[in-house]
């Protein structure tokens, strides 16, 4: 088992915190003044540790006690963008509507997944459009339901309700393949794999009622959609089934209800389920390799915050609606989820967007961010009315709503100070 220690340099107030597992790591965190860049120590300001590590079983555990920076974000964003491919150019191929994932290519070149027209256009770094692909359709190429992009090296995948197309860098198609009709997104990992993550709805001819949260399969495909191997599962979202008199009445949300999400990180798979901050890392086999957690973050849910989000999502109805009754009547949970996405940039570092409820969507999001090594860096702050879609090292991409609901996909810079 390996220790964290707390070793106070003379006449300072700093405190670096050293993952010592051996007399070598001690010789060089001593080094730390002189060797800064050493990565055995993490320097922080004087007080508890930042991070405590442990082995258990194998299983490397990083717990983050605090944040580095404290109150306030050390990284920012510019509300004003470097691109904005609404005013980048003219006529339809800058217009977006239902505007469903924005990505950028390894050459610079940005991406988008436009959910009206059913197209996949491609813009230069600085916004000039250079081509397209897709459209309503049923042909290879073509999509009905259009939902997300991804990168896998120079190849670009795009996901549609039961299929995937496979793009060259040309924009070319290259291939299709069939999958599973519930995917709401794709994960690149390295050696062409690609991780589908899965929500099913809960139906009637299930069986279920009361309290639902069903495993989703977690399997790896290759780019021809070829099966590779399960790594294992992750818990589904968590949904209230009405049965009455034996007979399925409805599905409703659990207000505050948990789910997880998954990510790719260099090679492995981050999975995690809003119930805590916690965040395990799997190998291509399915092993866990680290828990990356933040104990006791709080969760807590007022009984006035759930009653004004049960209101507000009634408020949603007409009087003798079908869903009205099951949602007045849905489970509320003791605590909000922890976070509703998981990105991670090209350092490694982990962005969580902290949940928001119906009633907090006209707040900014929020992202608390760990770096590579399980640090709790702190939080960082969108612009009003940004939806963030992908972050690299110097700027995050997203689309703005502006005061008269057009969208605005856009470049913002990033600065990690």
């Amino acid at each position: 088992m390996q220790a964290s220690y707390g070793l106070a340099t003379a006449g300072s107030e700093q405190v670096s915190e050293c993952r010592v597992g051996s007399l070598e790591t001690v010789v060089r965190s001593l080094l730390l003044p002189v060797l800064p860049f050493l990565p055995a120590c993490q320097i922080s300001e004087a007080g508890p540790p930042l991070v405590v590590q442990r082995d258990s079983a194998g299983i490397e555990i990083v717990e983050a006690t605090r944040p580095l920076w404290g109150d306030s974000s050390r990284w920012s964003i510019d509300p004003d963008p470097l691109v904005d491919l609404t005013l980048s150019g003219n006529g339809p191929r800058h217009e977006f509507h239902r505007l469903r994932d924005m990505k950028q290519r390894p050459d610079g070149s940005l991406v988008i997944a436009d959910g009206s027209s059913q197209e996949v256009r491609v813009f230069s770094a600085a916004g000039e459009f250079l081509g397209s692909f897709g459209g309503r359709g049923d042909g290879p190429g073509e999509f009905r339901s259009l939902r997300r992009i991804e990168n896998a090296g120079d190849t670009l995948l795009a996901l549609a309700r039961g299929r995937v197309t496979v793009v060259a860098h040309n924009l070319a198609v290259v291939g299709t393949f069939d999958i599973d009709p519930w995917a709401i997104d794709l994960h690149y990992l390295d050696g062409g794999r690609i991780l589908p993550e899965v929500s099913r709805p809960v139906l009637p001819m299930d069986g279920l009622a009361g309290r639902v949260r069903r495993p989703e399969p977690l399997v790896l495909l290759d780019l021809e959609g070829t099966r590779i191997d399960s790594v294992g599962d992750m818990r589904g979202a968590e949904v209230y089934v009405f049965v009455r008199d034996g007979s399925y009445v409805g599905t409703a949300p659990h207000f505050f209800g948990k789910q997880s999400h998954v990510a790719a990180r260099r090679g492995h798979i981050l999975r995690g389920s809003s119930d805590t901050m916690q965040l395990e890392e799997l190998d291509l086999s399915g092993n866990i390799v680290r828990i990356l957690r933040i104990p006791d973050y709080p969760l807590d849910l007022s009984d006035a915050r759930i009653a004004s989000e049960r209101d507000f999502v009634l408020d949603g109805f007409t009087p003798g609606h079908p869903l009205r009754g099951p949602f007045e009547a849905a489970p509320a949970s003791d605590t909000r989820p922890a976070f509703t996405d998981i990105l991670v940039d090209p350092s490694g570092a982990v962005w969580l967007e902290l949940h928001r409820g119906e009633t907090e969507q006209d707040q900014p999001e929020e992202w608390l961010v760990l770096d590579a090594n399980g640090t709790w860096l702190g939080i960082v702050e969108m612009p009003a009315r940004f939806r963030v879609a992908g972050i690299t090292m110097d700027a995050v991409l997203g689309v703005r709503e502006d005061a008269l609901d057009v969208q605005h996909p856009q470049v913002l810079r990033l600065t990690r100070n």
